[in-house]
């Protein structure tokens, strides 16, 4: 009996039933022990598996790490660590493309694959026989250099014994003169804020009654919260992903009670000020060469309550859209909650692009909520969703998921071989290494389906279906210079969202979305550009006036020489 294609009676039985049966097993003479416990607990599990299927709505793969284990009954085989990895935002305009980077709604939603780089650290795994990485192999200590602490506070401390050009101690008839100093970290800790209480002296006049306050000294700001404590509530929550909540118990064990609701209205007055930046971020990234879009699914309370009091209406769904667009030379990363799919968001977009640039190029898996609908692109679709697919069918059809693996496995060594290339260059070795490997796959797939090697509308079928049905946007890297083979960036930008979400489970109303939106996009878009989140929100916050005026001035790699200009006036 060919038990993979055999479908089993379904028998109801009640819980009594079924208890019953089961004694009558366990009492059974002609029964051994094994037999028992081998039918008793098949009773058990067909029992079992309905109702676990029917109550938490599981899927095939959580089913069956429940059943084996995480890895599925299989020995657990270590992996080799790959250098050049990182699910920081640092690193999503940077990092190789991967066939096994796993997307948001992929394992994506298990949390960020590698947090422990360095935010903008370099690292030459591209080319193992450099000097460089075996120098870098050879170390392996994992201590810091100090020059990567680049907010730290430099102080000189002198050689009180001696000065340049004194005598020699030793008296061996020589002099002094100074060298390159010596160098020592140290690192204290200190509360998420610090408090102040200011008592102001009062004197009140005996005949007239008039009270006379003393003023505070110079330097200190008289607003009770500073620019950099309410940058760090909003690095804490939009991208550490700790809930309001949490920090409030977190301060409250610190003797520094701030409510939630404090704290969202200090992180939305970080969002009124970057607000209009966000405008700027949208005109460049619509006018950019290259833009890649993806979503997640979300809740929002109040889109929760309007669904159940209007039980006809025809958009119930909550995403969060990821935007990555990529615009001379810089990367720009845009986020949407709201009951829009990415590809309406990025309508709303393209509303921007001027109508004398050409199609832009655009990147996404095959979903056609990802397509703007009143806009035309240059579609690509995602080679790693098409390795997916193969990837999780490789334990029931071993043979053809490997040939189609490696041919893909085959095109993203390829790709990872191009990254200091030019688009040019990067185009011509394409078509030199990949374009042979891509069509040798279109016949062998045609074939296995026009021959019956596969059956259709089997598992197998359908995956291969699916990669020739978009195969042409599957192949563009092939077909126009710049275009990339897969859509893991942003995909590792979703983690972000993703993250806050697992930790705070929902938003309260669209308004909080909104500005978990503006947010997250302002320190996601400094972070890929290199740039400190934290000052930036900063100085958006202090230069709050000059960013309404010309909020083109204050995009995260224009904003330092914005401030020089500023201070060069007032200086002036």
């Amino acid at each position: 009996m060919n038990i993979t294609h055999y479908l089993p009676k379904i028998i109801n039985k009640s819980i009594e039933d079924t208890e019953v049966l089961i004694r009558k097993i366990q009492t059974a003479a002609n029964l051994s022990q094994e037999d028992q416990e081998l039918i008793t607990g098949c009773i058990e599990f067909a029992a079992w598996l309905p109702e676990v299927v029917r109550e938490k709505n599981i899927s095939i793969r959580q089913l069956q790490r429940m059943l084996f284990g995480e890895n599925g009954g299989k020995k657990n085989k270590k992996k080799k660590k790959k250098k050049n990895h990182s699910s920081n935002p640092e690193s999503l305009a940077s990092s190789p493309a991967r066939p096994n980077d796993d997307g948001a709604n992929a394992v994506g939603e298990s949390g960020a694959a590698s947090e422990n780089s360095e935010p903008g650290a370099s690292t030459h795994a591209d080319n193992p026989a450099s000097p460089e990485a075996a120098q870098n192999s050879l170390k392996g200590h994992g201590r810091l250099a100090h020059s990567v602490y680049q907010t730290a506070i430099n102080i000189e401390i002198q050689f009180d014994q001696a000065a340049p050009g004194d005598a020699c101690p030793t008296e061996c008839g020589g002099y002094l003169y100074r060298i390159k100093p010596g160098i020592m970290i140290s690192i204290t800790g200190n509360a998420l804020a610090t408090v102040r209480r200011y008592h102001l002296e009062k004197l009140r006049c005996g005949l007239c009654g008039v009270v006379l306050t003393a003023s505070l000294p110079p330097g200190i700001p008289a607003k009770k919260y500073d620019s950099a404590f309410k940058a760090q509530l909003a690095l804490q929550k939009y991208y550490v992903a700790v809930p309001f909540y949490r920090q409030e118990q977190v301060q409250r064990l610190l003797g520094f009670p701030l409510p939630d609701a404090t704290q969202f209205e200090l992180v939305e007055q970080v969002a009124d000020a970057g607000y209009p930046v966000i405008r700027v971020l949208e005109i460049q990234a619509a006018n950019g060469r290259l833009i890649q879009n993806d979503d997640t699914h979300t809740k929002i309370l109040s889109v929760v309550r309007e669904n159940q009091q209007q039980p006809n209406k025809t958009r119930t769904g909550m995403y969060t859209s990821s935007i990555l667009a990529h615009a001379d030379g810089k990367t720009i990363a845009l986020y949407y909650t709201g009951t829009r799919h990415a590809g309406e968001n990025l309508e709303n977009i393209l509303r921007h692009r001027s109508i004398d640039k050409p199609d832009i190029l655009q990147m996404c898996d095959a979903s056609s909520m990802n397509l703007p609908p009143a806009f035309k692109t240059i579609l690509c679709n995602c080679l790693s969703h098409g390795f997916r697919k193969f990837r999780d069918l490789l334990d029931f059809f071993p043979e053809p998921c490997l040939k189609v693996m490696s041919d893909l496995a085959t095109v993203f060594k390829v790709d990872e071989q191009t990254q200091k290339m030019t688009e040019q260059q990067r185009f011509a070795y394409h078509r030199q290494h990949s374009k042979p490997v891509m069509l040798e796959l279109n016949r062998w797939l045609k074939t296995q389906l026009t021959e019956k090697k596969v059956e259709p509308n089997s598992s197998l079928g359908k995956a291969m279906k699916y990669l020739l049905k978009h195969w042409k946007a599957l192949r563009r890297f092939l077909v126009v210079p710049g275009a990339p083979i897969d859509n893991n960036r942003v995909e590792r930008a979703l983690k972000i969202p993703i993250r806050v979400r697992k930790a705070a489970m929902f938003y309260k109303t669209r308004h909080g979305a909104a500005v978990s939106n503006i947010l997250t996009s302002l320190i996601v878009t400094a972070a890929i550009a290199g740039e400190n989140p934290f000052d930036y929100l900063v100085a958006l916050q202090d230069y709050k006036s000059q960013v309404f005026q010309d909020p083109s001035a204050w995009t995260p790699w224009r904003y330092r020489e914005t401030i020089k200009q500023l201070s060069w006036l007032k200086a002036a």
